[in-house]
């Protein structure tokens, strides 16, 4: 019993901490997303795939615009030129 409330309890201190941070972990899985939807022939506007991926996983639009803007998403324009080039 011991053992599951521990693995439990590191649970909850984990995503405490990255609440703490004020940086939602869904927003790296969204990052993810936007990189391979961009890898796609054919695909979409960067903007167009960042607003559907914004309804799609439920984001705060507001929010997760400014992380991409700002320097929680450092190699996001690394990314965007991967993506395009076609070097993932």
């Amino acid at each position: 019993m011991r053992s599951r409330v521990a693995v439990g309890q590191k649970a909850v201190a984990k995503a405490g901490k990255a609440q703490e941070d004020g940086i939602d972990p869904a927003y790296h899985r969204a990052i993810l997303k936007i990189a391979l939807e961009l890898k796609k022939p054919n695909a979409p506007s960067y903007d167009a795939i960042v607003a559907t991926t914004i309804r799609s996983m439920k984001l705060d639009p507001v929010a997760f615009r400014r992380y991409l803007g700002e320097n929680g998403a450092r190699n996001m324009s690394l990314m965007l030129a991967t993506a395009r080039t076609g070097g993932l």
